[in-house]
């Protein structure tokens, strides 16, 4: 049976956009022949498209002892007539209307992407629909599994001091959340026929969340104590990853010119980089707006490119790399819980570390403790890093899987280590709106006699060693 198709469908592409970003014109002579009449077709009849000057033309090329002209044009006719109608449909629609090749996720069925559309339209109207990042998926699933837990919440402030302009400020934050589409994204579960699966929305549409209110008529003390009660609540009521913004900045005036800030984000949509990049923007677009000029914004890559880029990458062997790296890895690393913990936890057996985690309260409550070192513990580490030819993060790695090591009473453990995760082979990456970090696994091990020299240069090899695929393959390994 010959499977060979008979007709074969090309698009060159759009050309307009690209002759209006280069030097190059096309010519005004003709172009001639684009092959020998001689040369053998593949299929006996061919139909090229390409769009210039805004005008889409099609060429059909055809093999004269298969088919009759006669019968060509016909065909050519009836392709007209069909694409003039699919044009008047389309242009006769209040709205667009999204076909499974618009968007990047792959699978939907046309009534599927017809039925998600209908139980999203309270929220907007979708742009586009793709997978979520294995960090992504993880959040999700302790996010549904814990919603009140506010492990993912990320809140930072700060004063201001000056002039502000809060409608100039709102319209800065419409344009921000308009330009980056991981600010106009939620998080649905649907049914596609494989089970459920997770699937991150980007919306045409979605208003900024800015609240602005002036506590300039409170005693300075009980100003304090209304904006921390209010940060605790804004922290407690988290966010809805179905309908809600995932970012809300609210602001209180609390002198002539002065102004505190509190920025909200759901850590699904954005990693710590990219904070300096939304506040770097919005505040950019509000002086050229306060200024009445245009703000000068430079061209942004959009999140669903990289979630492309990770479709892209070789799954088998990150899988393969990682069970390797991990191989012969059975127990659990774990700490002592603060309930439990005492003065001869170093000395403690495994199976105490076991047993005082597993008794740890299941809620999370964020804490954080900063430690400073003096400048002679901090020449001395680069000192110490500089001689052995390691990094101070291996230095840090290796004391911290050292001591690790004490209390699970075992020289092979295993901890996490956050990497930013942009790939370079990205256009754009550096400045992209999204989540891009993934927390790798880290393994130390030694003999029970290894030097601290040796344990840092082997965490110093195996670093080298996974560079690549922590770079790259990585991004598809889940555990």
């Amino acid at each position: 049976m010959n499977l060979q198709p008979e007709i074969s469908f090309n698009y060159l592409g759009q050309f307009d956009q690209d002759l209006e970003q280069s030097d190059i014109v096309l010519s005004s002579h003709t172009d001639g022949e684009p092959m020998s009449g001689y040369t053998v077709l593949e299929q006996p009849l061919n139909v090229n498209g390409m769009i210039t000057a805004g005008v889409l033309t099609l060429e059909i090329r055809y093999d004269s002892q298969v088919y009759h002209q006669q019968n060509v044009e016909k065909f050519a006719r009836l392709l007209r007539e069909s694409l003039q109608e699919v044009i008047k449909h389309c242009a006769s629609q209040e709205r667009s209307e999204l076909t499974p090749s618009d968007v990047l996720f792959k699978g939907l069925s046309l009534e599927q992407l017809e039925q998600l559309t209908e139980q999203t339209a309270s929220v907007g109207e979708l742009e586009n629909v793709y997978a979520l990042s294995p960090m992504q998926k993880g959040m999700l699933f302790h996010s549904l599994m814990e919603p009140d837990s506010g492990a993912y919440f990320q809140q930072a402030s700060f004063d201001q001091k000056g002039s502000f302009d809060v409608a100039v400020f709102r319209k800065s934050l419409d344009l921000l959340t308009q330009r980056h589409e991981a600010l106009r994204t939620n998080f649905h579960r649907f049914e596609t026929g494989h089970g459920q699966e997770p699937l991150q929305l980007v919306f045409r549409h979605k208003d900024s969340d800015l609240s602005f209110k002036d506590v300039r008529g409170m005693p300075k003390a009980e100003q304090q104590a209304y904006i921390q009660a209010l940060k605790q609540e804004d922290q407690a009521r988290g966010f809805d990853l179905g309908t809600d913004a995932l970012m809300r900045v609210q602001v209180w005036q609390t002198d002539e010119e002065t102004y505190h800030w509190v920025w909200s984000f759901h850590h699904i949509i954005m990693d710590g980089w990219c904070l300096s990049l939304v506040t770097g923007e919005v505040f950019g677009t509000y002086f050229a707006l306060l200024e009445q000029k245009q703000p000068e914004l430079a061209p942004i890559t959009p999140y669903g490119q990289y979630i492309e880029w990770l479709e892209r990458q070789d799954e088998r062997a990150a899988k393969e790399y990682w069970s390797n790296y991990l191989a012969g890895f059975e127990q659990q690393t774990l700490l002592p819980g603060s309930d439990t913990a005492s003065k001869d936890h170093v000395t403690d057996s495994r199976e105490h570390a076991v047993s005082s985690t597993a008794s740890e309260a299941s809620e999370y409550v964020s804490e954080k403790v900063t430690v400073d070192l003096d400048p002679t513990w901090s020449e001395a580490m680069y000192r110490i890093a500089k001689q052995q030819q390691v990094t101070i993060n291996t230095l840090m790695q290796s004391v911290w899987g050292v001591i690790l090591q004490q209390y699970n009473n075992n020289e092979d453990v295993v901890f996490g280590s956050v990497v930013s995760g942009r790939p370079t082979d990205i256009a754009g990456v550096e400045n992209m709106i999204g989540l891009f970090i993934n927390t790798i696994p880290v393994r130390i091990q030694s003999e029970r006699n290894a030097t601290f020299v040796e344990i840092m240069r082997n965490t110093q090899e195996q670093a080298l060693a996974s560079g690549y695929m922590t770079a790259s393959r990585c991004m598809k390994f889940r555990r």
